[in-house]
């Protein structure tokens, strides 16, 4: 006999109040059911692959262990549960033997994750349930009924729309994913009715991924009007004569069977469980007994969580303070303190800085204290700018800082270590401190020498190389609830802000032996060093739009929108003008309900059929409407991303754009950038996109000078290949995707068509990019036959090419890595892949990133050589922006001649190989003008 749910007499509570003003539920009287599988699923497809050194694949691992935490964390969940599906034949299969049956197997490696998630749910002992032959459905519905009758609120954790059934006043659906709580209103608000009714419109849809048959020639549209009209499928089928048109009554009469079978099948079943309240609690706690797995997995950042969640423990913070109690960090507080501390640093040859601000923009944000550390053992924190009770805290004037530390910043002499010195530089830069004499970036050395290049935040290193926890932003600002840092006070400000110059002179030390170890030193001192201060002088500078231009553009487009959206309406016939084309269930309705176009794949989530790109341009040979929603899609994200966007990016003291570039974040090498991302600004033809370059201006008097490397990387992959066809292309100056077109279609150079080379360049960039067969027969639409034919036919042109692939991945077989021209290392674990699509994967990364990684260095290398040519001709050229393989350059109109010429000077002479590298330059009054 089953035991039922105990509840102590005390249990049942009042069932109000059930989110407070924070959006959080009760945690003494909520209980979260996950249901596993939908977390799984969602899991495993929401990240890329991932991969631990040894190949194994852990993405859905992670992702679930991350969103677990987090739905923890955002509601301090107490009583949880993972709910998982029975194995084998269920109560539904008893019903339908095909229930089910059209699914597609899942993916191999999703069992294998599966159980390392198992193991993990088991080791920290959080409560999961699954019961033989019963769905997961049912047991949610089940456990969540018997919780509400005993008053608990319950939250429903899944994607699964079948569960929308059993949301009333206390039980709710949260999409963890998006993080969105849905209760009964807002869910009979999308649904367009009852949620009492849902099982009746269900099985009248049917569900194709359940293979539930639902009525064949009804939608969603006709279910609705059906549901909303009767009460339910029995009354429907009672009053079939008057149902209003004849073919719907039609498909319900030939349906019948199959419609009371599919409210079966949706509808969900009680069954009497065996959970006892006390097993449902979790202690957060109990992470720390995962930290062996996550090793295993080498999952740093759920490490790095655990070790935050002991020190924000009870006593957590306390611990680690103890830890720096070793250390002497002391509060300078007055004028006599900051002359001493400046006295010793004026004695020493170098000394360790950051800073600490009220916000991430450095050029916006205002510095609020500066930490110094001479030596080991001994570090500084500087408060000027905390929001202090001046009768209470004593702190130091701007003013007063900048008279002091000025003449010792802007000693070069006296070398600056720093983590992250670009922001910091900023961040000093816009308080008054120019920084000269940067001796060392410990965070671009930590990229450059460790495995994991993602993971090199200065608290993680401390952690790595030393084993000292230290003081997070969360335990000192978040869980103070404080509006920033300049209101945490000055003991924990002082141990937070004088560990990280501390921590940093330690780590320095450190990494200067490590880069030379690890045979890295060549490529930070000749590239990666000396381009922090390129890029810090780009960012400062900024770059000067004109946001009317942007304005204007707006208005066009809004108009372009609307005329689509009117077309659309009179083509499609349509009885309601309220569309939304930016809903890609209403687009699926428009397109294979109410156009009848054929379906071409499943969404994603598998709830529906994609209305993807390439669906769209498949359907688009059928009919226009198609064609007219991608020139919709296209315009909406133009207008969203950037024509709306980019305003508010502008420096209201500046009246320019200030992008962020992000130097080591990017695998192989090549730079980012971010807040904006001003290297996605669309360059193509069409009038708009150039529109949103015309708006990118010079300053008075100066011009733009365009400097784009032609060919970059198949240079660099005739060189690194040798491959003697390749060479000879390039040294004859013949334009190579001509050249590999004439030998695909075997006709003379002068008589190549602009199609044919077109094809040719293609192919000469999917053979860069490791392209399959089948790959290059959807993106240029031909048979996979003729696909294979040309890669074969560009192999036989360039032999060289394919040999040195071959050798590429057998050294990163035997290595573990690929490394550019100048030595930059990319680990590519999944090189030892026993999946097939995953080592296909590892080898096109190998091959990418040797060629893109060598060109992303030659960029950097010439960025640097082009800068220092700049100042010491003292022409006023400075670079504004790197656009992948081009500069956007602002010189003096004078000098506009002398800086073209010393722009092509500098970047052709980059490398001394006998493949010469090729620069094209453009003058012009925009970005649209040198836009080629």
């Amino acid at each position: 006999m089953q035991q039922k749910i105990m509840f102590g007499a005390s249990d049942k509570t009042d069932k109000t109040n059930k989110i407070d003003k924070n959006g959080k539920f009760n945690p003494e009287t909520t209980l979260f059911l996950i249901d596993g599988s939908s977390f799984l699923y969602r899991a495993y497809y929401g990240l890329k692959p991932m991969h631990t050194s040894k190949g194994e694949t852990v993405q859905a691992v992670y992702s679930f262990c991350r969103m677990i935490r987090k739905l923890m964390t955002k509601f301090d969940a107490k009583y949880i549960s993972i709910i998982w599906d029975s194995k084998g034949k269920t109560t539904r299969h008893e019903i339908f033997p095909n229930y089910k049956a059209t699914r597609q197997a899942p993916p191999s490696d999703i069992f294998i994750q599966k159980d390392r998630i198992l193991k993990i749910i088991e080791a920290i002992g959080l409560s999961q349930v699954s019961i033989t032959g019963i769905e997961a459905d049912d047991i949610i519905y089940s456990v969540g009924k018997d919780y509400v009758k005993n008053g608990f609120d319950v939250v429903v954790v899944t994607l699964d729309k079948d569960l929308g059934q059993m949301l009333d006043e206390h039980t709710f659906m949260y999409d963890a994913f998006k993080d969105v709580v849905t209760d009964v209103q807002s869910l009979e608000e999308k649904r367009g009715c009852k949620v009492a009714k849902l099982p009746f419109y269900f099985a009248l849809l049917g569900d194709t991924s359940d293979n539930i048959p639902g009525v064949k020639g009804i939608g969603e549209k006709g279910a609705l009007e059906l549901v909303n009209q009767f009460e339910s499928l029995e009354q429907l089928y009672e009053s079939l004569d008057i149902v209003p048109r004849a073919k719907v009554k039609k498909a319900l009469e030939e349906n019948k069977e199959n419609a009371f079978l599919s409210l079966k099948l949706f509808l969900l079943q009680y069954v009497r469980t065996n959970i006892v309240k006390d097993s449902l609690v979790f202690d957060p706690k109990d992470w720390a007994k995962a930290k062996e797995i996550f090793r295993e997995l080498e999952f740093k950042s759920l490490l790095k969580d655990i070790e935050e969640d002991k020190q924000m423990s009870i006593g957590g913070v306390r611990d680690t303070l103890e830890k720096l109690e070793k250390y002497d960090f002391k509060c300078v507080t007055t004028e006599d303190e900051l002359k001493e501390l400046c006295y010793k640093i004026k004695n020493h040859l170098y000394f360790a800085t950051d800073t600490e601000t009220n916000g991430l923009m450095p050029l916006q944000c205002d510095c609020i204290g500066i930490s110094i550390c001479i030596k080991e053992g001994v570090s500084y924190y500087i408060p000027f700018g905390h929001n202090w009770d001046p009768a209470e805290y004593a702190q130091l004037t701007k003013e007063q800082v900048v008279k002091y530390l000025k003449p010792i910043f802007e000693d070069e002499k006296i070398g600056k270590w720093m983590h992250n010195a670009k922001f910091d530089m900023l961040v000093l830069f816009n308080a008054g401190l120019p920084v000269k004499g940067l001796e060392f970036d410990s965070l671009i050395a930590a990229r450059l020498v460790a495995k994991a290049w993602q993971k090199n935040g200065l608290k993680d290193l401390s952690m790595q190389y030393f084993g000292e926890p230290m003081l997070s932003f969360a335990e000192v600002v978040t869980a103070n609830k404080y509006k920033d840092f300049s209101y945490v006070l000055p003991e924990m400000a002082t141990k937070y802000a004088a560990a990280d110059a501390h921590q940093t002179l330690k780590l320095v030390k450190i990494l200067k032996k490590e880069l030379p170890d690890d045979g890295m030193q060549k490529i930070f001192q000749e590239i990666e060093f000396p381009l922090i201060e390129v890029l810090y002088e780009m960012e400062k500078i900024g770059i000067r739009v004109d946001a009317n231009i942007l304005k204007d553009l707006g208005v066009k487009v809004d108009k372009d929108l609307r005329e689509i959206e009117e077309k659309i309406i009179n083509l499609v016939g349509l009885e309601s003008k309220d569309i939304n084309l930016g809903s890609p269930k209403q687009v699926g309705q428009l397109l294979f309900e109410i156009l009848q176009l054929p379906t071409q794949k499943k969404s994603a989530k598998g709830t529906g059929y994609s209305t993807d790109y390439e669906v769209l341009v498949e359907l688009s040979k059928l009919h226009i409407v198609p064609a007219l929603i991608l020139k919709h899609r296209e315009l909406s994200k133009l207008k969203n991303t950037y024509i709306d966007a980019l305003p508010g990016y502008i420096n209201p003291k500046t009246g320019k754009i200030h992008t962020t570039f992000n130097q080591t974040d990017v695998a192989t090498g090549r730079l980012s950038s971010s807040e904006p991302n001003l290297q996605n600004i669309p360059a193509d033809s069409s009038e708009y996109g150039l529109v949103i370059r015309q708006a990118f201006i010079p300053d008075e008097g100066k011009v733009f000078l365009s400097a784009d490397y032609s060919q970059i990387e198949l240079r660099v992959l005739a060189y690194l290949s040798g491959d003697a066809n390749l060479i000879n292309a390039f040294l004859q100056d013949r334009d190579i995707h001509t050249e590999t077109a004439a030998a695909l279609f075997e006709v003379p150079f002068d008589q190549v068509t602009q199609e044919q080379r077109q094809i040719g360049k293609r192919i000469n960039f999917s053979v860069l990019y490791g392209m399959t067969p089948f790959g290059l027969s959807k993106d240029l639409d031909i048979s996979l036959g003729d696909a294979k034919k040309y890669i074969d036919k560009y192999f036989s042109q360039y032999p060289g090419v394919s040999k040195w692939m071959e050798s590429v991945i057998e050294d990163c077989k035997h290595d573990g890595y690929v490394t550019t021209y100048w030595g930059r290392r990319r680990y590519v674990p999944e090189i030892h892949e026993k999946n097939k699509n995953l080592y296909e994967f590892a080898k096109r990364v190998a091959i990418n990133t040797k060629a893109q990684g060598t060109a992303a260095d030659i960029m950097k290398k010439g960025m640097v050589n082009l800068d220092k040519e700049f100042k010491k001709n003292n022409i006023g050229a400075q670079i504004l922006l790197q656009i992948h393989d081009e500069l956007i350059i602002s010189v003096p109109e004078d000098n506009a001649k002398q800086a073209q010429e010393i722009t092509k000077r500098v970047l052709e002479s980059v490398v001394d190989w006998s493949v010469f590298l090729k620069i094209t330059t453009r003058f012009g009054n925009s970005w649209k003008d040198v836009t080629k």
